[in-house]
């Protein structure tokens, strides 16, 4: 794949015909360990990191996904990563080979901004979560904001082309098989202005995908795979119910919204935008063809 071809990902369901009923309470209770697991994968990154970006400022997100790249359970942190992780775990696996290439210990390093939706500096860590170490049933992912990335300055306002603000990691393993990678760890420390912190930020991302790995895998263990796919079913439809009962009470109508970016970072121009909100009902269409057209500068 060409870096230069950003491909949208469509998350896939699970044939409901093909796992069995579980009822609303072990539903919940399978529902809370996940987004336990997601808690904790949260406190080991923030005690571990040794950036303050990280450990004070929560520029970060950390989520548990299914197989299907569908997402299971987030930690509170940085909402603007959550919307686009999911993008960013299939695009990094497809670079890698697919998830045939995977393997248990795996762990990839991924910051292409057609696949992130930020930044090259938001660099993030997918690790592949495997049942009984051969059957792939999900990916635990971290994406942080790290300190340096070898740009044309420590932090880019003014680029007009995406490798100016830094390296890039295109989806390779940084652990295989659960041993470092020397070479590409080599690599990314030497395009870093701060090794040591990118480092040390390296370790907590991959240290916070363990952690969920781990419990993610004794959810599994604790309830079978078969109740627990059951009953990540019955929180999506749910899910999708609450939100649907919400959007009802909304009259129907056309809802369009303005705003304006003082500039570019390139030029002095401002930038109008509007965005479209179109109810119908429970079903919502959100209308971006008022958007402005790509700017010059990082907008």
């Amino acid at each position: 794949m060409s870096l230069k071809e950003p491909v949208v990902h469509k998350a896939g369901r699970f044939d409901k015909g093909a796992v069995g009923e579980v009822d609303p309470i072990t539903t919940e209770v399978v529902r809370h360990a996940l987004n336990s697991a997601a808690n904790q994968m949260k406190r080991a990154l923030v005690r571990t990191a040794f950036s303050p970006i990280i450990y004070e400022v929560l520029d970060f997100a950390v989520a548990i996904y299914d197989d299907k790249v569908r997402l299971l359970a987030q930690a509170p942190s940085l909402p603007l990563f959550m919307g686009t992780l999911n993008f960013c775990i299939a695009e990094a696996v497809r670079n890698a080979g697919g998830p045939e290439a995977l393997a248990p210990g795996d762990a990839l390093i991924y910051n292409w901004p057609f696949g992130t939706g930020s930044h090259p500096q938001d660099v993030a860590i997918i690790m592949p979560v495997f049942h009984d170490d051969d059957e792939l049933i999900g990916y635990t992912a971290i994406k942080g904001h790290w300190l340096d990335i070898a740009a044309k300055d420590p932090y880019c306002t003014d680029t007009t082309d995406v490798f100016q603000e830094g390296t890039i990691f295109p989806g390779v393993k940084i652990y295989k098989r659960g041993e470092l990678n020397d070479d590409i760890f080599r690599m990314v420390l030497a395009n870093s202005r701060v090794p040591d912190m990118v480092r040390g930020d390296l370790d907590a991302q991959v240290t916070g995908c363990r952690v969920g790995a781990r419990g993610f895998k004794e959810v599994v263990e604790r309830f079978g795979l078969e109740t627990c796919r059951a009953a990540v079913e019955n929180m999506f439809d749910h899910g999708e119910a609450i939100v649907r009962s919400y959007f009802d009470r909304i009259p129907d109508g056309r809802y369009v919204g303005h705003g304006e970016m003082d500039d570019d970072g390139i030029s002095d121009a401002s930038i109008p935008f509007e965005v479209a909100l179109e109810i119908s009902g429970s079903d919502v269409r959100i209308d971006f063809s008022a958007a402005p057209e790509a700017r010059e500068g990082p907008v």
